[in-house]
């Protein structure tokens, strides 16, 4: 999808969705806001919590059918985050800094620039967490859902937790 921005008189530039998504970010993070009782000019993306019922609604099959990483996790989630690494950290690090929010496989080609050269190297990344899965006795730390462009997701309960695992690592 294209959107079309009026910049000034006779001058109208069209962008692609995720650049549109970065540019929506970069206005957020800068304060945007509406004016007074009106709502903001854009809207913020959609974060998901915890209960939402999009969860119960993921594409991940078995892989996301172990128990959900929760309290007393602590330890599992750093020995999990520890041994991750190369392209698949690049992903578990956008899933924690955006706890909730679905990424379309567009938006994290565009968050990490010359690491992910297609759908399937987004996927084909994250294979390499099946044997720490296995070894946690937990399910993924995030979902995922089929589409045009399939999105990813971490619950935000679960990137709290991991985010401390990350801070105890030192990564």
């Amino acid at each position: 999808m294209a959107f079309r921005l009026e910049i000034a008189p006779s001058v109208t530039l069209a962008i692609d969705e995720p650049i549109a998504q970065g540019l929506l970010d970069q206005l957020l993070a800068q304060g945007l806001r509406g004016s007074g009782s009106s709502p903001p000019m854009v809207s913020a993306p959609e974060v998901l919590a915890d209960d939402h019922a999009l969860w119960n609604d993921h594409s991940g099959g078995s892989g996301h059918s172990s128990q959900e990483w929760g309290l007393g996790d602590e330890e599992r989630a750093e020995v999990f985050y520890a041994g991750v690494s190369g392209k698949a950290k690049v992903l578990l690090d956008l899933f924690i800094d955006r706890p909730g929010r679905r990424l379309s496989t567009d938006e994290i080609r565009r968050l990490a620039p010359n690491v992910f050269g297609s759908d399937h190297s987004i996927a084909g990344s994250l294979n390499g967490l099946r044997k720490l899965k296995e070894a946690s006795g937990r399910r993924y730390p995030f979902y995922w859902w089929k589409g045009t462009r399939a999105r990813y997701a971490m619950k935000p309960s679960v990137a709290a937790l991991f985010e401390q695992a990350r801070t105890c690592v030192g990564a």
